[in-house]
């Protein structure tokens, strides 16, 4: 596989492989699960608006993963599934 793209110079850029993956336009997958019946605010991009403590605007209510901001990748939400563990048990 043969790919030519611009740099972020404007600079013409050829790169050579054997494979050639892509991945263009994740978004989080919100609808059907009824959180306008629980009050959750939504931000434009319809992630799940948190604040640094991964709560949302219902108190008792967290978002961890690929529903709110950030990297959507699978160890940032483990990392981020642990946080909330961890606070919710009184250990942060």
């Amino acid at each position: 596989v043969k790919l030519t793209a611009l740099n972020k110079k404007g600079e013409e850029v050829t790169m050579e492989a054997d494979y050639c993956l892509v991945a263009v336009g994740r978004k989080p997958f919100t609808t059907g699960l009824g959180l306008e019946n629980a009050g959750v605010k939504l931000n434009d991009r319809g992630q799940v608006e948190v604040n640094d403590h991964l709560q949302t605007n219902v108190p008792n209510i967290y978002a961890i993963g690929d529903v709110v901001r950030g990297a959507m990748l699978a160890h940032k939400a483990e990392e981020e599934g642990m946080y909330v563990a961890e606070l919710l048990a009184g250990q942060k």
